[in-house]
């Protein structure tokens, strides 16, 4: 097969983890849709599907020490890439999601898989789109699932195969303008890294996710909370994770990693197709002081601005990247804390947007080269968020602590009058504060549907 073209350095280092981290960023996206679908009707709609994104039909090969996407074939049979069923009895849309993100795509093999299952009695299909992390973003899986849609249900006149997009590590990057000032060098290594509660051999790893949605009257009341004070929805959640996970581990300071989009940093194009994957993480310690909440999440504004203007590409040669995947696959420890952002789902899903009733990305954390990582969505007005985490990997107790403390956070701040900020808390560094569970973990978990996010990368722990 010809050679499409080499994989970045953010794609080589996804496309490494995956394989010597026993899946470790692989992303699963659920969608539920009101509709259901015969096996030759959404057997043609997923090879139209193929025809008209190039990352559906990409592979990746190795030649000469270096990773290249080459074009595959289209879909395999069933199991490989579609699999097709019904609505498993007892069992939740989060059960699946978890079974997808623990079921390893193959290394060497297809990029992805759809899942359907069939939910009879309440005329919905749940979708679930598993893909190595190499191929895709936020922005690029926001529109693969688009395209899905408009072939389940009827596309534009206009559409036709999209063209492969660039390698990233080719383009040239323009720095983000920013008006804080210039802050001190970020050091080069976490000062008090996150250990693992237990360091399990790696057949033995796996992820899981707590879900932590809210209504669309909570959310708004966050909205409104953030106007009043002059911070964005991302600096809100940014800090209540960062105050939540301190609170729950007796911490006073944590690495915090904000993974951004660098689809729109490059001079040559302000926009790229589908296939690939321009993203980054931008690390900034955070130090929680005791100060209000409005405090924090300034200190986190200052510090994430300052080192994303700081920030630039790194290009490594593959063999590189691949010495420190297996470095970070030998660590007992992770750096500190992520959040990620897709942002408003609706949008990105175009004109067949109201036949979709749930949505939700999670990234599979089986390395826990993050401690937890919070996704955030948009969906009908209402936020989405999910914990996902690495199993054993990290303390299960650490996980419903900083939930169930993200939960009371939000309530704080939904319940505070104008110019008021949540109430005074225990000071970081001292005992941490009991964990009382809130949630059941998936994926064996059960539980309500809910909304998503999605994913980032950069050295420290490659994805």
């Amino acid at each position: 097969m010809e050679l499409i073209r080499k994989l970045s350095d953010v794609e080589a280092a996804f496309a490494c983890t995956h394989g010597l981290l026993k899946g470790n960023t692989q992303v699963t996206t659920w969608l539920s849709v009101d509709a259901l679908f015969g096996a030759a009707e959404l057997g043609a709609a997923v090879h139209r599907w193929a025809g008209r994104l190039p990352l559906l039909r990409a592979r990746i090969e190795e030649r000469d020490g270096s990773l290249w996407f080459r074009e595959g074939p289209g879909p395999g049979p069933e199991p490989e890439q579609l699999r097709l069923g019904p609505l498993p009895a007892g069992a939740s849309p989060e059960d699946l999601q978890g079974e997808e993100l623990n079921d390893v795509l193959p290394t060497g093999g297809a990029l992805w898989r759809l899942r359907a299952a069939a939910d009879r009695r309440a005329g919905v299909t749940h979708l679930y789109f598993t893909r190595n992390h190499a191929i895709s973003d936020g922005h690029s899986t926001g529109g693969t699932l688009r395209v899905l849609l408009e072939e389940l249900f009827g596309a534009p006149e206009d559409a036709g195969p999209e063209p492969f997009s660039r390698n990233g590590d080719e383009l040239t990057y323009v720095t983000p303008a920013t008006d804080t000032p210039e802050a001190a060098a970020v050091p080069e290594a976490p000062t008090d890294p996150i250990p693992f509660a237990v360091r399990a051999p790696w057949p033995e790893r796996g992820a899981a996710f707590v879900p932590v949605d809210l209504s669309p009257v909570e959310s708004e009341a966050v909205k409104l909370y953030c106007r009043r004070r002059g911070l964005t929805v991302n600096q809100f959640f940014a800090t209540a994770l960062a105050e939540s996970f301190a609170l729950t581990t007796g911490r006073d300071e944590v690495d915090f990693f904000t993974a951004v989009s660098l689809r729109r940093r490059y001079a040559e194009t302000a926009h790229l197709t589908d296939l690939g994957c321009y993203i980054s993480v931008v690390r900034a310690p955070l130090r929680l002081d005791g100060g209000s909440f409005k405090d924090h999440a300034q200190a986190y504004r200052d510090g994430f601005r300052a080192a994303d203007a700081a920030w630039r590409p790194v290009v490594r040669g593959h063999r590189e990247i691949r010495a420190a995947v297996e470095a970070t696959a030998a660590a007992g420890s992770s750096p500190g804390i992520c959040i990620t952002n897709v942002g408003p789902v609706d949008a990105s899903l175009g004109t067949h947007a109201e036949r979709v009733t749930g949505f939700r990305t999670v990234v599979n954390r089986t390395g826990a080269n993050y401690g937890l990582v919070l996704h955030l969505s948009t969906f009908r007005g209402a936020f989405g968020l999910a914990l996902s985490y690495g199993t054993p990997s990290v303390d299960r107790a650490v996980v419903d602590g900083t939930a169930k403390l993200l939960r009371e956070r939000v309530a704080l701040a939904a319940g505070a009058a104008p110019g008021e900020d949540p109430r005074p808390r225990p000071p970081y560094g001292s005992a941490a504060t009991p964990a009382a569970p809130v949630a059941r973990q998936r994926p064996a978990g059960r539980g309500r549907a809910a909304r998503g996010s999605t994913p980032r990368t950069r050295p420290y722990a490659a994805g």
